[in-house]
């Protein structure tokens, strides 16, 4: 399986991104913020799209997906709801047609303020078919303290949602934080669905809290996971979420332990 990265994992700087992730031997990228974390997918500063979409026309780089971070929220922030649903989710798509992005990642709405996981999955079918409208896929990334938190939560949700063009951002260590065996038990249960994967790695913390850490260092059997979708092959990669600063330094350690646990799955399987 092919590994791609989110861009801003390797620098919020675009032209830089691109260049150190070219040189780490990346050209599938995930894109959600550039030159600060503030201007996300769609809300980019002026120049950014055009540039992002000069380096996909050179096929420089190709864009897995786009994630505005929409449905991060309560039900019960209508104001705010109104605006992702309306603005920034369809801006979103634009953005990724433009830039043949087949993918927009969204989340699955928190669970402070009251709401239900019923109303929760129609808003989320509202969603679908708006990036559907755009022949595009909805992906959902569980999210702690999210309605879709753990896999299991997350597969209850899709049974409700499945359909075409909809599946999990599966986030292991989302899971994991969220109080799951996110392998095997919530993978189990959200393999069916899985259209897209992030890698990185999480320690839970006392107070629902928790710590992002390197891949092999946190909470998360990524030996057991990898084996599993090299086995599996849910999705023809997979995409490096490294989230521990600093980025590009921590993001190369990242890029090291993958090969090394890969190297070692396939030696195991091979009996070198």
């Amino acid at each position: 399986m092919e590994l791609g990265i989110i861009s801003d994992e390797v620098s919020l700087d675009l032209e830089e991104a691109f260049t150190e992730g070219k040189a780490l031997g990346f050209n599938k990228y995930e894109i959600r913020c550039f030159d600060d974390f503030e201007y996300r997918v769609p809300y980019f500063k002026p120049g950014r799209v055009e540039r992002l979409y000069e380096k996909v026309a050179s096929k420089e780089i190709e864009v897995t997906a786009l994630t505005p971070g929409t449905f991060k929220i309560e039900l019960g922030e209508t104001e705010k709801l109104k605006v992702e649903m309306e603005e920034t989710l369809p801006q979103t798509c634009e953005l990724a047609v433009r830039l043949g992005a087949p993918k927009i990642i969204v989340f699955g709405f928190m669970r402070g303020g009251g709401g239900t996981m019923e109303a929760a999955i129609e808003q989320l079918k509202r969603a679908a078919q708006i990036v559907h409208s755009y022949n595009l896929e909805l992906s959902i990334e569980n999210e702690p303290g999210s309605f879709l938190d753990t896999g299991v939560n997350t597969a209850e949700a899709m049974q409700a949602l499945a359909g075409k063009g909809i599946g999990v951002n599966w986030d292991p260590a989302n899971a994991i934080t969220s109080g799951e065996a996110a392998y095997p038990v919530g993978y189990d249960a959200v393999k069916p669905y899985i259209n897209n994967i992030h890698i990185k790695d999480s320690f839970p913390l006392p107070g629902g809290k928790w710590e992002n850490r390197l891949i092999g260092d946190g909470g998360m059997n990524w030996i057991g996971q990898f084996k599993a979708l090299l086995k599996d092959k849910p999705v023809p990669f997979m995409t490096l979420e490294t989230h521990v600063f600093p980025v590009l330094e921590a993001t190369r350690e990242d890029l090291r332990r993958y090969r090394i646990f890969l190297d070692a799955i396939r030696a195991i399987e091979t009996g070198a």
